[in-house]
Order: C-alpha cells, then sequence, then structure tokens
C-alpha cells in the first residue's frame, strides 16, 4: 500500500514539474516575442502621425487642401496651412533621425499649361518650389528628390488653382555618388554656353541645355557648399567698359531667370569678362555670334 502511494506522490511530482516548466518555458518565450515587437509598434507610431505607412516601409504624406499651386505658376500660396506646417516638422524629425531615408516631391502638370521655368517641365519647377519651403523648414536638400510627372487630367477649382498638385513619399535614400560625378564629367566635356543676340541680354533654352540646368540643380542640392558660376561674354564690339556691363548684365539676367524657377540665390554667382575671353575669332560674323554667351560652371566655395 505504502509503495504504491509512494509511486502516486512520485507521478503527481513528475506531472506537475512538467506542467509548471511548461508554463515557464512558454512565458518566456511569449514575453521575448513581446520585447521583440515593442520597437514596430514605436516605430508605426512615429510615423503614423505625419503619414501613412505601408509594408514596404515606405511613407506616403497625404497633403489634402494644404498647399495651393495655380494653373501655370510654379510659385505657392503662402501660408500654407498650420496641419501641412506641423507635418513637415513631424517629417524633419523623421528624416534626420532615420539615416537611410529620403523624401520624395512629385509635383503633377498638364500638357496646356505655360513653362516659363529653366526646367524642362513646370511640374519640376513646382517640385523645386515646394523643396525650398521644406528645406526653410530644416530637412536638407542631400535628403530630397524632385520630379514633375504630367497628368492631364488634373483637377481645377473655380479659382484656377490645381487640386492635389503635389505628391510627398518617403522611402530608401538613394546613392548619388555616380550621378553627380557623371555631372562634372559632362559640363566639362561639353560645358554649358547659352548664346546672346547682339546687344541683348535675353535668349531661349534647348531641351538639352535645360537638361543641363536640371543637372547643375540637382548638383547644388546634394552636395554640401558647392556653387554655381555664371560668367557674361561679349564680342568686341563696343568699348571695353561697355562690354563690362553687357557681360554683367547677361550673367545677371540668367541669375535671375535661376532663382525665378527655384534656384537658391545664395548658391549663385554672376560675373562678367567682358570681350576679354573670347572664344572664337571676332573677325567674323560667326566667331562674334559665339563670344556673345555664358558660361556656367560648378565648384565650391
Amino acid at each position: 500500500m505504502k509503495r504504491t502511494f509512494y509511486l502516486v506522490v512520485i507521478l503527481l511530482v513528475i506531472v506537475f514539474g512538467a506542467y509548471f516548466g511548461w508554463l515557464l518555458c512558454c512565458n518566456d518565450q511569449i514575453v521575448e516575442e513581446v520585447k521583440k515587437e515593442k520597437p514596430k509598434e514605436v516605430e508605426s507610431k512615429l510615423t503614423i502621425s505625419f503619414g501613412i505607412l505601408d509594408s514596404d516601409g515606405n511613407i506616403s504624406i497625404p497633403l489634402d487642401k494644404g498647399v495651393k499651386f495655380k494653373k501655370s505658376s510654379i510659385k505657392f500660396d503662402t501660408p500654407v496651412s498650420v496641419e501641412l506646417d506641423e507635418k513637415i516638422d513631424k517629417l524633419k524629425n523623421f528624416l534626420i533621425s532615420e539615416k537611410e531615408k529620403s523624401l520624395s516631391i512629385t509635383s503633377f502638370y498638364t500638357s496646356d499649361e505655360t513653362n516659363s521655368s529653366v526646367f524642362p517641365n513646370i511640374g519640376l519647377a513646382r517640385a523645386i518650389s515646394f523643396k525650398n519651403y521644406v528645406s526653410d523648414k530644416g530637412i536638407p536638400t542631400k535628403l530630397i528628390d524632385v520630379k514633375g510627372e504630367l497628368r492631364d487630367n488634373l483637377e481645377i477649382d473655380e479659382n484656377n488653382n490645381i487640386k492635389k498638385p503635389l505628391k510627398l513619399n518617403v522611402g530608401q535614400s538613394k546613392d548619388y555618388t555616380q550621378l553627380l560625378a557623371s555631372i562634372i564629367k559632362d559640363l566639362e566635356s561639353n560645358p554649358l554656353g547659352l548664346n546672346f543676340e547682339s546687344g541683348k541680354a535675353q535668349l531661349k533654352l534647348g531641351s538639352d541645355q535645360r537638361r543641363k540646368i536640371v543637372n547643375i540643380s540637382t548638383y547644388l542640392d546634394k552636395v554640401e557648399k558647392s556653387v554655381c558660376t555664371i560668367t557674361g561674354h561679349t564680342d568686341n564690339t563696343g568699348t571695353t567698359r561697355a562690354n563690362l556691363y553687357l557681360g554683367q548684365q547677361r550673367a545677371n539676367y540668367l541669375k535671375d531667370f535661376f532663382v525665378r524657377s527655384g534656384i537658391l540665390d545664395n548658391r549663385i554667382k554672376a560675373i562678367s569678362k567682358g570681350d576679354s575671353e573670347p572664344m572664337a575669332s571676332n573677325n567674323t560674323k560667326k566667331g562674334r555670334a559665339k563670344n556673345r554667351r555664358t558660361d556656367v560652371s560648378l565648384g565650391k566655395n
């Protein structure tokens, strides 16, 4: 009888020991899983405060009615909404803390709009205009990508404002090393030169020239302390003093054109060489036409 009793007690000890051991083991595993998942919950709360997080870790930022562009205009109405200001402040804090993330700004445009900028399309000019706003709010331009996108089905309201003119997304940042090197190489082998009619300071831009200006804008955004130098030149018609003045007018005209299009004033220098550096002979009409130009180069302060 005693022997049976002892066997029952031993069996109960084994059963209860196994049960409590299982509880402790599983409980530790559950606690460990909760600990592992906790950072994800924090990240989700952080990003959802200014945008919508998808399964790939990208964030779309709804703008609603926060910013207004009129049709054929590259400037948006200011001030922007308080809600948008708050979103951009939160976005800034996120981008500064997340080293491998960047902001993409896409601006839409229609084919019947007038493009008065130096860029290939007015959508890109709008994106750059909005980029300057978020840059002023503290987001470094090296963390911002811009582009224009043709969309002929854009809605226009009764005040000629474009409904939903912008799209903002946050995703993985890109490596611009090769692109920046190719921009410098392209400008060195095929400089951006813009030619003028005799005695005039106005010009028209071709598609290749506009492409180079986009590259210049990209370089200025991505490379700290970089600067664009615009040098005005003339032929030898007129006095040296008059030609220095005309060359400066041409450089200033192009600088103003760049600034109106959204390239920051403090990143551009405008100087004149007058008739002192001809690139062709002034003895022919064709040579003088080549000498009436502005040259654009990139460097660092």
